[in-house]
């Protein structure tokens, strides 16, 4: 199922059209399947369900929800051109806009606490907070903003539903998903990768 997304994601994100011309990344699929396996491989099964069928619909009626992400992210780090396309993007309700905060608060405290425990990492990684964004420069905040507005409400219900039981398990999805992804790249542990990059 995993596979699947990634692979559903990928053709969406091949169809991005970049104000600059096609990013490199798109060019990258091993990276880029890297770094979405290590979120999806934390995401429990039903919300993993869930947004496939996401991915599936929006195929279906013509909507990219890899380009909608990254549009979104410009009401932060492009808000000039953002007004000329946001009456393109589906409107969010004051729910969604209100879960999305939710989220968007726990999961920065939780990069807090990465960054704290894993310093030499995080200098590898995104800016954590919104007001550190620039044009070309998107911050952790902002991008789980901007996929959050994708997801239907239900699997942002279910995304919703997935932090709360991890709070009160005291969890940290983004140590978590971090430590899949170095997996990935050959490392242990995380402290392993902490001091290979001090």
């Amino acid at each position: 199922m995993i596979d699947e997304i990634i692979q559903r994601e990928w053709e969406f994100f091949q169809k991005v059209h970049n104000i600059g011309g096609r990013a490199s990344c798109q060019d990258d699929f091993e990276t880029f399947y890297l770094q979405r396996k290590g979120q999806f491989e934390v995401f429990y099964d039903n919300l993993l369900q869930s947004y496939l069928q996401d991915l599936k619909d929006a195929k279906a009626i013509g909507r990219n929800l890899v380009m909608e992400k990254y549009a979104y992210m410009m009401e932060s780090t492009d808000f000039q051109y953002f007004q000329t396309i946001k009456g393109d993007l589906p409107v969010l309700d004051f729910k969604q806009r209100e879960l999305i905060d939710y989220i968007c608060q726990v999961e920065v405290q939780m990069r807090e606490e990465f960054n704290q425990k894993y310093p030499n990492l995080s200098s590898l990684m995104r800016d954590t907070y919104s007001h550190e964004d620039q044009q070309d420069d998107t911050s952790f905040e902002t991008y789980l903003r901007g996929e959050l507005s994708t997801y239907s409400p239900q699997t942002l219900w279910l995304y919703g539903q997935m932090i709360v039981d991890m709070l009160k398990r005291n969890e940290n999805m983004i140590i978590q998903i971090m430590h899949k992804t170095i997996e990935a790249y050959g490392y242990s542990s995380l402290e392993e990768a902490e001091e290979k990059h001090s």
